[in-house]
């Protein structure tokens, strides 16, 4: 039999199927349940990314593997995230989605999610912020079912602007329900909540159950009991204050309320303090301080309180007036407490006279709160405020309750030296304090306290345990400290021959590893390892050499000065002609006109694509035999000369960019690293010859990909030209794995014809940058450029720099360079101060600086000196 229904009964059904389904709310900042941890922490497919510092508990989980859907965990949908489905789109292996304690991220560009069909005027609230809090670009986009109403321009989340609203609303001509998605837009983003239209009914919140200990005889006539019995929210119960009231049965309450009439020796008293930092105490009760031994009752003629303008925001004084001080008694003072040392640093929220009237011990974790209350007070109270103020205290106490846990344990670690060892313990835990043994026993309160790193001269077991007010005891840390001997300083030796010299390092600690490089480097992954003897010939430097052995602390640091005879002062070049570098003021250029996108960080001069070299104007043809002996017209096209672009920086500083089909990218905020690579993932210097003289500047001009079949064109040249004979020095890296591209560099009397001085050396793994040095011997003027002829890779260009023999060269003596001892002598003209990897200082810095003595008879001696 069909089923029929009226038209007006099927509207009012579809009217309730709408309301019932569409009220929805997702809101992270609520955590996720003890099931859904369980799950999280179950399955592979997530992984521990956050953990809680005192607990070490997982509190954040990072997907690892790529999900789609309703996310799930253990096989079971996530039920914080049910009815949210995720798309492919823009998802890589892992790491797309973190479930943080209060939000959840999603972690890479054009991800998008749906919602459950939507009606027309339905309105979706987003809260989220920037996962990246300095990114001015990130946000969400709506579909076509959508039009954004309300929130930042775009839908754009600033990253230093915090937590943002964004509202889209189905438009009105959706004649049906539809499903909606969001989509991020530049980059992660981490979202607070999502809200349809009003969102899930509110959470009723249970009363607070509230222990009101005080003796069942005065409970009548107790104006505090009265009024808390009958304040919204709170189940108030009353408990003797006898003996064998334990701290296990208060901790079934949410909060403990000590009334003035309880005796400051009442058989409770103990327990009460014992609840202290443990359980939420509410305190009426001045006479405890000095029965708890922490404070004195201090009697006043006042009968208001004055609350510090930094306090005036307290939950405490919600809906009270308090401009011009609280008025708690109309008749007789308030008694007050002198803090004792437990409560010393406590926060005062209000004082009356000289006393403390109010204060809070451990406001985000079962806190403990005194209100200034006697017995007598309590029947002189203002009446307008107690009710207030007593419901307002007993709620900001109750919220604060957290179950107990221990401590997180202390962390020891030792630092050795040469037949010392000195052991520092540490705990993430700022409020614990930490008691520590060195003879293996079990530490207690009655042990050593912690309080400064210390020297163990003998091996021994170091045992350490945490305490903190509210917390349980740390397990017990052990560490076995060792004493080692240092390993022996490496011995440089310099062989000095006509146009080289060669340093041999030795070390005479038996097995040992000898490091070096050419700053002040004492970290191996950072320095390059010694196999042979080392032959430079290109640059004086200052060569710094270590040595690492088993069993052994690293040695001391040895440094040497390395002169080559063949560079005198005639000959060396350390005169600066012109300097390219990547710098964002000068190469993040608005070259939207002609196709130029992106930002700062990857800035794409001409648009991410490679345009065509050649014209359609035929240059000449050419007749070739095919394979077969058939005769075949070849056809040569002219280039293009509206194929030529040209980028001027924003400054004049003597250096364009140019192409005419190859593609050029601005990655100007990339920072190459003062290290050896050693096989790790950076942008490291391939070997430490490749950090003579310094590191590449921040910033660097990638040659991308061209038409196939077409030549490479890009080039970065000067535009003026320059007196030779002169060296020209590059800094450039790999923008991929693999064989280097061929770059040379050139030079050109009339910027038609170029020659080739010399080849860019490039490193084969991937973001390591070489440094390389040619010469141009020729007489003359010339320009110079950097020019792709061939190649596989990117090739990253930090540095261009031009050198010559000029005023600085002339000064150079090799004779004199070497480090000598500091000492007077007569007629200095001046003193010019160099960090170790040759950046010219104003003043001398910690460390070790090198001052280049100049003195009145030309003569120059360089000298080193430590700064502590």
């Amino acid at each position: 039999m069909k089923k029929l229904f009226t038209l007006m009964a099927f509207s009012l059904l579809m009217s309730l199927n709408v309301d019932a389904q569409f009220r929805k709310t997702w809101d992270f900042s609520k955590g996720y349940s003890a099931e859904t941890k369980a799950n999280l922490n179950a399955d592979p497919n997530w992984v521990s990314n956050r953990t809680d510092a005192n607990t070490g508990e997982t509190t954040g989980w990072k997907d690892n593997a790529k999900m789609s859907g309703e996310l799930m965990a253990n096989g079971v949908v996530i039920e914080e995230l049910r009815g949210i489905n995720f798309s492919t789109s823009g998802l890589q292996n892992n790491g797309n989605y973190l479930l943080d304690p209060t939000t959840i991220r999603v972690a890479r560009k054009k991800m998008a999610f749906s919602l459950p069909k939507l009606a027309a005027g339905q309105k979706v609230t987003i809260v989220a912020k920037s996962a990246n809090g300095t990114a001015t670009d990130r946000g969400f986009k709506g579909n076509d079912n959508m039009e954004y109403i309300d929130g930042p321009a775009n839908g754009i989340c600033p990253g230093p602007d915090g937590l943002c609203t964004l509202v889209w609303q189905v438009k009105a001509d959706v004649v049906d329900s539809v499903d909606i998605t969001i989509s991020t837009d530049m980059g992660g983003l981490d979202i607070q909540s999502i809200v349809i239209d009003d969102g899930d009914a509110p959470d009723v919140e249970k009363a607070k159950k509230v222990a009101y200990i005080a003796d069942a005889a005065t409970i009548d006539a107790d104006m505090a009991y009265i009024f808390l019995s009958a304040t919204d929210g709170v189940e108030l119960t009353q408990v003797d204050p006898v003996a064998d009231i334990t701290l296990d049965s208060l901790q079934y309450y949410d909060a403990i309320v000590v009334a003035p009439s309880v005796a400051a020796n009442a058989g409770i008293v103990p327990t009460l303090k014992s609840a202290i930092a443990y359980e939420p105490v509410l305190n009426m009760n001045a006479a405890m301080y000095e029965a708890w031994g922490y404070g004195k009752p201090v009697a006043t003629s006042e009968m208001s309180v004055t609350v510090p303008t930094e306090m005036a925001d307290n939950a405490l004084f919600a809906d009270l007036d308090i401009t011009s001080g609280l008025e708690l008694l109309t008749d007789g003072g308030i008694t007050g407490v002198s803090l004792g040392e437990y409560f010393a640093n406590d926060a005062v929220l209000a004082t009356a006279g000289e006393a403390v009237a109010i204060h809070q011990h451990n406001a985000a974790r079962n806190t403990y709160l005194f209100l200034p209350y006697t017995e007598e007070g309590l029947a002189a109270a203002n009446q307008d405020i107690l009710p207030v103020i007593l419901g307002n205290a007993v709620k900001m106490v109750a919220k604060t309750k957290t179950n107990v846990s221990a401590v997180v344990a202390p962390l020891i670690s030792q630092e050795n030296k040469n037949l010392e060892t000195v052991v520092t313990i540490e705990n993430t835990n700022k409020s614990a304090v930490t008691y520590y043994t060195t003879d293996s026993s079990e530490p207690t309160t009655a042990s050593t306290l912690y309080t400064e790193p210390f020297t163990l001269t003998e091996a021994c077991t170091v045992k350490a345990v945490s305490l903190a007010d509210g917390y349980l005891p740390s397990s017990v840390a052990s560490l076995g400290v060792v004493i080692m001997s240092q390993a022996a300083t490496p011995a440089i030796s310099i062989e000095k021959n006509a146009d080289n010299s060669v340093v041999t390092l030795t070390c005479a600690t038996e097995g040992a590893e000898i490091y070096y490089s050419y700053g002040v480097v004492t970290d191996k992954a950072k320095a390059q390892k010694y196999v042979e003897p080392i032959t430079l010939k290109a640059e004086p430097t200052e060569i710094y050499a270590f040595a690492v052995a088993e069993g052994y602390v690293q040695s001391g640091l040895a440094s040497d000065y390395v002169a080559i005879n063949s560079l005198n002062a005639q000959t060396i070049r350390i005169d600066t002609l012109t300097h390219f570098d990547a710098n964002s003021a000068d190469w993040f250029v608005d070259n939207s006109e002609n196709g130029g996108i992106g930002k700062e960080s990857a800035y794409y001069y001409w648009g991410k694509n490679a345009w065509k070299y050649y014209s359609d104007e035929v240059d000449h043809t050419e007749t070739v035999k095919d394979s077969q002996g058939n005769d075949s017209i070849v056809y040569y096209y002219k280039p293009d000369p509206a194929a030529v672009r040209v980028i001027n920086p924003n400054t004049p500083n003597g250096w364009i960019l140019k192409s005419a089909g190859q593609v050029l990218t601005g990655e100007l905020t990339l920072t190459a690293e003062a290290a050896v690579g050693n096989g790790a993932t950076g942008r490291f210097a391939e070997t430490a010859e490749d950090m003579i003289g310094g590191t590449p500047t921040t910033g660097c001009i990638t040659f991308g990909g061209k038409t196939s079949g077409e030549p490479y064109t890009a080039s970065i040249e000067t535009t003026e030209k320059y007196a030779a004979p002169f060296d020209v020095v590059t800094y450039v890296g790999n923008g991929n794995n693999g064989n280097p591209g061929n770059l040379e560099i050139q030079v050109s009397a009339d910027g038609e014809a170029w020659d080739s001085i010399g080849t860019v050396s490039m490193a084969s793994t991937q973001r390591y940058y070489k440094k390389t040095r040619v010469s141009c011997d020729k007489t003359g003027e010339y320009f110079v450029r950097v020019w792709q002829k061939s190649g596989s890779t990117k090739a990253q260009v930090y540095d261009i720099y031009v050198l010559n023999n000029g005023e600085n060269s002339k000064k150079y003596d090799a004779s004199t360079v070497g480090i000598d001892n500091v000492g007077g002598s007569d007629g200095l003209v001046r003193d010019e101060i160099f960090s170790v990897n040759g950046v010219r200082l104003n003043t001398l810095g910690k460390g070790i600086n090198i001052i280049r003595k100049h003195y009145a008879d030309g003569t120059v001696k360089t000298v080193k000196v430590m700064v502590k």
